[in-house]
């Protein structure tokens, strides 16, 4: 597979072309959800931007000293821009050190590059900040944004990027990717595939990482535990996990996602609709809460779920968003 990014062949032959210096941009904009391989991209056009020993034109090999340290993000002419420590947002200070270093000559090849990753996570200040490095760009920089969707970007912003759409493989591709590039067994492709609803990187992290699979099924394993319980009992688990370790807002959030992913599989199993599911292991849990849930009920309690998710973007207190959320789910058997 060339550049070996799998199922974006549109978005990889447009970067392709974008390496002649004649067409190259000084901003691009990789949007697409979270997994689905928009860092990968980004990292691979520099590559090919700055590879010692391409295998063919426009290519790169992957094994020479300038693609292993922009792999690990350590080449001198790169730097990838996020939150400080503890923070979701990126700030206007962040932008304006950028920006002096983009000013900057190149090191040691032709361009300073930039990737700045989720930036629907910068606040207005800093968006409006980054617009002067798109209206007036230094003249050999670029810059790659990336972020969940155009649609939550400043306009201004989106306009003067050329901007790659990235999508999920259908379960079936993504497989098949997992299996020829792990070695997978046909069943273990097949799970790894529906958890991540076809997109790609979070396939091969599950597979390459156990541990992210475990705390994926560690926080099912947590709501199933606390549907059939009291209210009361709803409030000592959110009390519970407010004291648990780590960051409560990141804890919050990667619960939510989850729980967000088995609630859809509940809706498409009353309602019959004939999708994949996610959560295939569960596959009977799902069939026993859909039993006891009408339609409406469903549909409530994953928009409590994806209010839930912006909420926690919008600093609301985790423990709080959590409490709501179990309050207003009936009290089921599983």
């Amino acid at each position: 597979m060339t550049w070996k990014i799998h199922g974006h062949e549109g978005a990889v032959a447009y970067l392709k072309e974008q390496t002649q210096p004649e067409k190259i941009r000084h901003a691009y904009l990789i949007t697409g959800p979270k997994g689905v391989g928009r860092r990968t991209l980004a990292k691979a056009f520099v590559k090919a931007l700055n590879c010692q020993n391409p295998p063919a034109e426009n290519d790169f090999c992957d094994e020479c000293t300038a693609c292993r340290q922009i792999e690990a993000e350590a080449w001198a002419d790169l730097s990838i821009l996020r939150p400080a420590e503890n923070s979701r947002e990126l700030r206007i200070d962040q932008i304006r050190q950028m920006q002096q270093s983009l000013a900057l000559a190149p090191y040691q090849s032709q361009w300073r590059v930039v990737i700045i990753p989720d930036f629907q996570n910068a606040t207005i200040a800093a968006s409006n900040a980054l617009l002067k490095s798109l209206e007036e760009p230094p003249s050999r920089a670029i810059l790659i944004l990336t972020a969940d969707a155009r649609e939550n970007l400043l306009e201004t912003i989106a306009s003067r990027c050329g901007i790659l759409r990235l999508r999920p493989l259908s379960v079936q591709n993504c497989a098949q990717v997992l299996q020829n590039t792990l070695q997978l067994s046909d069943e273990e492709a097949q799970r790894l595939a529906h958890l991540s609803g076809g997109r790609v990187g979070t396939a091969m992290r599950y597979a390459q990482d156990e541990s992210q699979l475990d705390q994926y099924e560690d926080a099912l394993a947590q709501l199933l535990d606390i549907l059939p319980q009291s209210k009361r009992a709803r409030l000592q688990y959110a009390e519970t996990l407010s004291k648990s370790k780590g960051n409560q807002r990141q804890n919050s959030a990667f619960l939510l996602s989850v729980w967000l992913t088995f609630w859809r599989d509940i809706l498409i199993t009353q309602s019959q609709a004939g999708l994949p599911l996610v959560n295939l292991r569960h596959e009977s849990a799902l069939k026993t809460l859909a039993s006891q849930l009408e339609l409406s009920q469903i549909e409530s309690i994953l928009k409590a779920h994806e209010k839930g998710l912006e909420q926690i973007d919008a600093n609301v207190n985790p423990r709080l968003i959590i409490e709501n959320i179990l309050l207003n789910i009936p009290r089921l058997k599983v």
